[in-house]
């Protein structure tokens, strides 16, 4: 093959030509800022500091969300948070007690709609599992499930069924709950819920009108449900509410449907989350899908406190278990683990996916507890609409976690879901045009395992004390004094921010962090209104900056530019569209905590990043392979110094070049002349499509540090890559590439001028602590393939030798280990991974070469005792420019 070495260096001088076109970006015109600035002064001086209406902001720089959300309608948000299965319209309401449609053979003097010995007709597939020994030194099992050698169908023998009530204002998803001794069904704007559990008859259905629509509902302890209310708003003309009523309601006594206890919860903190999220704690409902807080106590009838109390029949009170999975994604890995938190027992989960597998919406379901076993469930068959962004799929699967480690996959009939499941069993249903059937999951296999052996459970009649489940640390704006290291002081040498503190009020909105252009620290809390500024160490507080005007709910802190003035971004006041406004705050001089500048109008759905420039903040859009980062016509927010006036940076700045515009990280210094200096980067594979543009810092080194999230078909995960100034222009040193499991810290993540990162750390990431790289992250294989042309084969000299002595994550998952051999492109190429089996088939095409335009390497995976893969064999080829030679893949020379 013959390298156009001058057509490389045509795109090399094009990458670089593109940044240099980024200095004379279109701009907000200088009338338009001018005349803003005209109004703020105005209003400054006239003492109108009381800027708009406090609003919710709901997109922040994180995930992409669907458009259904971020329309912002309190409806949809309703709908968005509640169970997955959607109502179809058909049947009518006709009296207060619904005979059941179809009954189950069972004994009708069952106390309990989950039966803990059941009859059952249909055998459970015995299970043939294998074992591993975990780095915690007891048996870990591996539990395998592949779409393409599915369990066989179990299928479920209905108990009940009820009609399925017409939907008189569209939206809104049904809900399920399990109690002591019935199930909850709420089907919604029906204004009602319907309690399906014993009569003298057998089993029957009671419909109790409710005064407020409810979803994601929870029942018990006692007659009571708990779930999300309506949307809270601050006044009548807010489109977009503050947050959602968390609401009791009994559906027994003299209060049988009204609201006797409510809390009012964040809107931002329960967006897009999956069925049965929600479950019991020692003393109250809980996030069991997130970080196990209290959402609202537990009550009485009458609205009065009350301990759990209540007992399933094997005599064990909840909470039962705290499990640990990193499951819970909308992009999951084929592998995660699940932990009994504070004892010897996993399991390990092994998923193989259909190829054309879709993830769902509101990702996937968390493993949920009960009394004889847990349960995780998903569907893991074919996207049966191609079109539609998030599936639906087919093949729901479960996996059997028994308390003694053991357990098994099952799959069920494409029409059935799990749709519930607590400390009292597992519920089933099937939605027909016209029916809702309900099926307990133990009647299909009875749990056989023992009950789960952790403390605080005791044998059936002991009594059984209770840990109250963790609440986040409270929001505060004090200044921090605290002069302690942190519980872990990472690397000897590296002075930890022992000033900074760190608080959460929602898994998605903690303290943000931000380096002023000469390196200090920012920090602003969520819910705050103060910016407190430290030194570059992070070990003293400089000053509090607090705002003198409200500038609307959780802030989001986005940049600080030339002159220290801040940078937030806001939701947009009175607007329902995802809309957000940019603040300019300065941290110094006289109007420090004012807003000496206002922009509107910016994306405010989440699809989009704003990045520095020497003129100000641009927009990138979300999504796209190839192009130049920011785009040459972006618009630019011009930076604004301390006073107001515009002002440039002489702080680098970057452009991401994609595809045909070079495959490179651009650095783009301001010389002592004003004159621009560039340094280029080849960029590593992994970075090849980012989802907008990574956080880049400049290092002190002259190079540069990035984050992103990463996505593949496997899963998403963090990336950190240490773009050192002594990488080859044509490669790139992979042991500067850190791969990260994908964490709920990401946006606390600060880099640093120097190399290293601030990171949270300590019980609940309630402490900030300075690392070095490979301190919080994978570092990637250094090594090379070995590629032998006669053969038409490759080898990996040393990997598996790195694999055994450093146990990398991204071992665990083939596409990461396929990044390992081929972690860098040249200028136009692209790479695509696929996993078809035991091989992983990397093909790269776009070549700049005159006679070859692809090759491909197909490397055979073997899978270790621990789970981890390791390379067998490779074979590699290449493809000819077509009329240049043959179309295969081989080593045949090109003509």
């Amino acid at each position: 093959m013959n390298e156009r070495d001058d057509q490389s260096i045509d795109h090399e001088l094009g990458g670089v030509a593109m940044a240099a076109m980024h200095e004379h970006e279109h701009t907000v015109s200088s009338g338009e800022t001018g005349a803003a600035l005209d109004a703020v002064r105005s209003r400054i001086a006239g003492g109108d500091l009381g800027g708009a209406p406090p609003s919710i902001d709901l997109a922040r720089d994180r995930r992409r969300r669907s458009p259904l959300i971020l329309l912002g309608a309190a409806a949809a948000v309703v709908s968005m948070i509640a169970l997955g299965l959607v109502a179809v319209v058909g049947g009518d309401r006709t009296n207060d007690v619904i005979t059941p449609g179809t009954v189950a053979q069972t004994d009708p003097a069952t106390t309990s709609p989950v039966s803990t010995s059941p009859d059952t007709t249909v055998a459970a597939p015995e299970p043939q599992p294998s074992t591993t020994v975990g780095s915690e030194g007891f048996v870990r099992q591996t539990i395998s499930v592949d779409a393409a050698n599915p369990p066989p169908i179990l299928e479920p023998e209905p108990y009940f069924s009820l009609p399925l009530v017409p939907n008189p204002e569209g939206g809104g998803l049904i809900s399920f709950a399990v109690g002591a001794d019935h199930v909850v069904v709420n089907q919604p704007n029906t204004g009602s819920i319907t309690i399906v559990g014993p009569d003298v008859d057998g089993i029957s259905a009671r419909e109790v009108p409710v005064e407020e629509d409810i979803s994601s509902v929870v029942s018990g302890p006692g007659p009571v449900v708990y779930g999300f209310g309506e949307p809270v708003f601050d006044g009548d003309d807010q489109a977009i509410p503050r947050g959602f009523r968390f609401v009791a309601i009994p559906f027994l006594g003299e209060n049988a449907g009204s609201v006797v206890a409510v809390d009012e919860v964040d809107v931002n903190a329960y967006l897009e989350i999956p069925p049965y999220f929600f479950g019991h704690g020692s003393d109250g409902v809980i996030t069991r899908g997130r970080d196990g807080a209290t959402v609202i106590g537990y009550v009485d009838e009458d609205g009065q406190p009350r301990d759990s109390g209540e007992s399933a029949e094997n005599g064990t009170s909840f909470p039962m278990l705290d499990l640990e999975t990193d499951l819970q994604d909308t992009s999951p890995a084929s592998e995660g683990i699940v932990t009994l938190r504070g004892t010897e027992v996993s399991w390990q989960l092994d998923i193989e996916r259909d190829p054309t597998w879709a993830p769902p919406f509101v990702g996937l379901n968390v493993v949920a507890p009960g009394a004889q076993r847990a349960i995780y469930t998903e569907r893991i068959g074919a996207d049966t609409d191609p079109d539609a962004d998030f599936g639906p799929t087919g093949m729901p699967v479960v996996a059997l976690l028994n308390y003694d480690g053991s357990g098994e996959w099952i799959r069920l009939p494409d029409d059935w879901d799990v749709v519930a499941s607590d400390v009292w069993g597992t519920l089933l249903a099937r939605i027909t045009a016209d029916s809702i059937e309900l099926a307990r999951l133990e009647d299909l296999v009875p749990p056989t395992g023992p009950l789960p052996p952790i403390s605080g459970v005791t044998e059936p009649g002991s009594p059984t004390p209770s840990t109250p489940a963790p609440t986040p640390p409270a929001p505060t704006t004090a200044v921090p004094t605290t002069t302690a290291q942190p519980t872990d002081p990472g690397a000897p040498g590296l002075v930890q921010p022992t000033a900074v503190t760190r608080t959460c009020v929602s898994e998605f909105e903690c303290t943000q962090l931000a380096t002023t252009e000469t390196g200090r620290i920012v920090a602003l809390d969520p819910g705050g209104d103060t910016l407190r500024v430290y030194d570059e160490t992070g070990t003293e507080v400089q000053s509090e900056v607090t705002f003198t005007e409200p500038v609307g709910d959780a802030p989001f802190l986005t940049h600080v530019g030339p002159d220290d003035v801040a940078y937030l971004r806001v939701q947009t006041p009175g607007v329902q569209d995802p809309s957000n406004d940019l603040l300019a705050i300065p941290l110094v001089g006289s109007d420090a905590g004012s807003v000496v500048m206002r922009w509107t109008g910016l994306d405010g759905s989440g699809d989009s990043r704003l990045v520095p420039r020497k003129s100000g903040l641009t927009n990138v859009n979300c999504c796209g392979g190839e192009g130049t980062r920011p785009a040459p016509d972006a618009t630019i927010y011009r930076w604004v110094d301390r006073n107001g006036e515009v002002a440039e940076s002489t702080h680098p700045s970057f452009d991401l070049n994609l595809g045909d515009a070079g495959n490179s990280l651009t650095r783009i210094d301001t010389a002592a002349d004003g004159s621009a200096v560039f340094t280029r980067f080849t960029l590593p594979a992994v970075y090849a499509s980012p989802r907008d543009f990574p956080s880049v810092v400049a290092t002190d080194d002259g190079g540069a540090l990035a984050y992103d999230y990463v996505q593949l078909s496997s899963g998403g995960f963090e990336v950190i890559v240490d773009f050192d100034t002594d990488w080859p222009s044509a490669n790139v040193d992979n042991g500067d590439v850190y791969y990260r499991e994908l964490s709920d810290s990401f946006l606390s993540l600060l880099l640093e001028p120097s190399g290293t990162v601030v990171v949270p750390s300590g019980p609940n990431g309630g402490e900030f602590v300075r690392r070095e790289l490979d301190e919080v992250a994978t570092r990637g294989w250094p090594g090379e393939i070995d590629v032998d042309l006669e053969s038409a084969s490759a080898s990996a000299p040393g990997l598996n030798e790195y694999i055994d002595t450093e146990q990398p994550f991204w071992a665990f998952d083939r596409e990461l280990l396929a990044l390992q051999l081929s972690p860098a492109l040249s200028d136009s190429a692209e790479q695509l991974i696929e996993v078809d089996g035991q091989l992983v088939i990397v093909t790269t095409t776009g070549l700049l070469d005159d006679s070859s335009d692809a090759t491909r390497l197909i490397v055979t995976t073997e899978r270790s005792d621990d789970g981890s893969f390791r390379f067998a064999s490779a074979t590699y080829g290449f493809r000819c420019v077509p009329g240049r030679g043959h179309q295969d893949f081989s080593t045949v020379p090109c003509i």
